[in-house]
C-alpha cells in the first residue's frame, strides 16, 4: 500500500512540472533560414558557398534619370536594358553572382561571346548633334588582358549624308584604348579623329573601375581609373584646350547594333553611358546611411514571457557596425504601438522585458569607406516562457438527476486566479455544449466545486478541469485527469434524500 501510495505521489508530482524548460532559444538565420525578417531596407539575404545565408548590406544601385542612355547591371539571368532605350537581341554571355563587382551579378564573357543591343528609340549613338556632355562608366575584371581584346565598338557604315563612324574601347599594352572615328564634328561639317590610351597598367583578375567623360565646355575627354584622372584629351583642333571645340554628331541608325564584350575575356559590371558630362564618381559599394531589417513579431508562446537576452552570430569588418532593438506587447496588434528600446547584444534584460510578442530591429551600417558592410549569419532569442500553472492532482465526478456534480483539489500555486472546466461526450473531446451553464469550457473562478446542470439522463460525460493565471489573457494551465459520469433519473431521490 505504501508502494502505491508513493507511486501515486510521484506521479502527481511529475504532472505539476513546468510544461516547457526554464531557457528556451528561437533561432533567426542559420540553418532556421531568415524566414521571420519582415520589413526591410537596403539590406539583403546572401546566399553562403558553404551553405546557409547571411544577412548583409545591399550594393548602392545605379540610379537611372534623364540622362540615362543606356544601363546593364548583369543582375538576373534574363538580361534586360533597364532604360527601354536598347533591346538586346542576341547575348552569348553569363550572368554569374560569384564574382561581382556591385548588385547581385555580373557578365561573363569568352572571347566568342558578346551581348549585341539595337537602339528602339533615339539614343547617344544616333541623336544627331550632341551639344551637352556625354560619360561611359563600367567595372571591369580581365582574366587575360590579351592584345585587342574589345570591351565595346559601335560602328556606324557610310552612307550618303555621313562618313564611317567607330566609337570603341579595347584592351592594348595592358591599358585600355578608346577611339572616335569620325565622331568628332567641327564647324563647317569638319570631322576628326580622337583617341585615348590609359597610363596605368591594369592587373588580370582585378576589379577596377573605369569612367571616360567628355566636356561639351571646353572638349575635354577624360579617363578615369577608379575614380582618379589617368588620362585627358581634347576635341578640338590642336588636340589641346581652345576655344574651337568639336561636338558628338551621329545620324539615326536604327539597324546598326551596339556590341559589349566583342572579343572580351573577362567580367563585366555595371555598363552605363549617360548623355551628360558627370562631376563626380561615386564607388562606394554602400550608402553611409546604412540599412536595416525587422522581424516579424516572434510568439514567446504565453502572456508574460521574459525576453532574456539577444544573442548575434556576426562579423564587422573595419569599423562597420551593427546597431539593434527591441519591442515586446502581450497583444499582436498592441506591439506595433510600442517603442523601440536600445538592446546590448549579450546583455540580460532582468526582469523588466516582458510579453508574448517580440519584434526585433537592426540597423546596419557600413565602414568608413563604404567598401564593406556587417554580416549577420544568426540570432539567437533567449526567452523564459511563462509557465502555465499545473492542474489540479484530484478530480471526482459525482453523477445526479441531469446533472454532475464536480470536485478537485485546490491548485497550490499564487498565480492562479481560477478554473476551466471542460466536458464533453468522448473522451478528450471537450465540445459539449447541452449543460445550462454554457458550452464547455465553463470559467468557474476561484472555487473547487460545481454543479454541471441541465445534462442529459443516461448520456455519458467526460470531464477535466485546468487552472488559469491572473493575466489580462488568462493562461490555462494543462488539462487534469479525465473522469466521467452518466447522470440518471435514479439519483433523483438519493440527491433529495442527502439535502434533507
Amino acid at each position: 500500500m505504501k508502494k502505491e501510495t508513493a507511486l501515486l505521489s510521484t506521479a502527481l508530482f511529475l504532472l505539476s512540472l513546468p510544461l516547457y524548460p526554464i531557457d528556451s532559444i528561437l533561432r533567426i538565420g542559420g540553418k532556421e533560414g531568415f524566414r521571420n525578417i519582415g520589413s526591410s531596407s537596403s539590406v539583403r539575404i546572401r546566399s553562403l558557398p558553404e551553405g546557409g545565408s547571411e544577412l548583409v548590406l545591399r550594393d548602392m544601385q545605379q540610379s537611372i534619370d534623364g540622362s540615362t542612355d543606356l544601363y546593364l547591371s548583369f543582375d538576373s539571368p534574363s538580361l534586360e536594358e533597364a532604360t527601354g532605350n536598347w533591346v538586346v537581341q542576341s547575348n552569348t554571355a553569363q550572368v554569374i553572382e560569384k564574382n561581382r563587382a556591385r548588385g547581385n551579378g555580373s557578365g561573363a564573357f569568352f572571347p566568342e561571346s558578346r551581348v549585341q543591343l539595337f537602339p528602339k528609340r533615339d539614343t547617344f549613338f544616333s541623336a544627331g548633334i550632341i551639344e551637352g556632355g556625354f560619360t561611359i562608366q563600367f567595372w571591369l575584371y580581365p582574366t587575360t588582358l590579351a592584345e585587342g581584346e574589345g570591351i565595346f565598338v559601335y560602328r556606324k557604315p557610310p552612307s550618303p549624308r555621313q562618313e564611317y563612324q567607330e566609337v570603341s574601347c579595347r584592351i592594348s599594352g595592358r591599358t585600355l584604348v578608346w577611339s572616335f572615328v569620325n565622331f568628332f564634328q567641327g564647324q563647317r561639317g569638319k570631322r576628326i579623329d580622337v583617341s585615348l590610351r590609359g597610363t596605368t597598367p591594369l592587373v588580370p583578375r582585378e576589379w577596377r573601375h573605369h569612367t571616360l567623360r567628355y566636356d561639351a565646355s571646353t572638349g575635354m575627354i577624360e579617363y578615369l581609373l577608379d575614380g582618379e584622372p589617368d588620362a585627358v584629351v581634347y576635341a578640338t583642333p590642336s588636340g589641346r584646350e581652345e576655344r574651337a571645340v568639336f561636338y558628338p554628331s551621329t545620324e539615326k541608325s536604327p539597324h546598326v547594333p551596339f556590341l559589349l564584350g566583342d572579343g572580351y575575356n573577362g567580367l563585366i559590371d555595371e555598363f552605363t553611358i549617360f548623355r551628360r558630362y558627370r562631376e563626380s564618381v561615386s564607388l562606394k559599394r554602400y550608402s553611409a546611411e546604412g540599412g536595416w531589417f525587422e522581424t516579424l513579431p516572434l510568439d514567446l508562446g504565453y502572456h508574460d514571457s521574459r525576453f532574456i537576452k539577444l544573442s548575434p552570430r556576426q562579423t564587422l569588418p573595419g569599423n562597420s557596425a551593427v546597431f539593434y532593438y527591441y519591442r515586446l506587447a502581450n497583444s499582436f496588434i498592441e506591439i506595433g504601438k510600442q517603442e523601440w528600446i536600445p538592446l546590448e547584444p549579450e546583455k540580460d534584460l532582468g526582469t523588466r522585458a516582458r510579453g508574448r510578442y517580440l519584434q526585433l530591429r537592426a540597423e546596419l551600417y557600413p565602414d568608413g569607406t563604404s567598401s564593406q558592410s556587417p554580416k549577420i549569419s544568426e540570432l539567437l532569442v533567449s526567452y523564459e516562457p511563462k509557465t502555465p500553472p499545473p492542474p489540479p492532482a484530484f478530480v471526482q465526478a459525482i453523477p445526479g438527476d441531469g446533472e454532475v456534480l464536480l470536485r478537485w483539489s485546490r491548485v497550490s500555486d499564487l498565480s492562479v486566479k481560477g478554473y476551466f472546466v471542460y466536458y464533453g461526450w468522448e473522451p478528450g473531446v471537450f465540445k459539449g455544449n447541452d449543460s445550462s451553464l454554457g458550452p464547455s469550457p465553463l470559467k468557474v473562478g476561484d472555487q473547487t466545486e460545481l454543479l454541471v446542470t441541465g445534462l442529459t439522463n443516461g448520456k455519458l460525460y467526460y470531464f477535466s478541469i485546468s487552472a488559469y493565471d491572473s493575466s489580462e489573457d488568462p493562461l490555462s494551465g494543462r488539462l487534469s485527469a479525465t473522469v466521467n459520469a452518466r447522470p440518471s433519473r435514479i439519483y433523483r431521490n438519493e440527491r433529495r434524500n442527502k439535502s434533507e
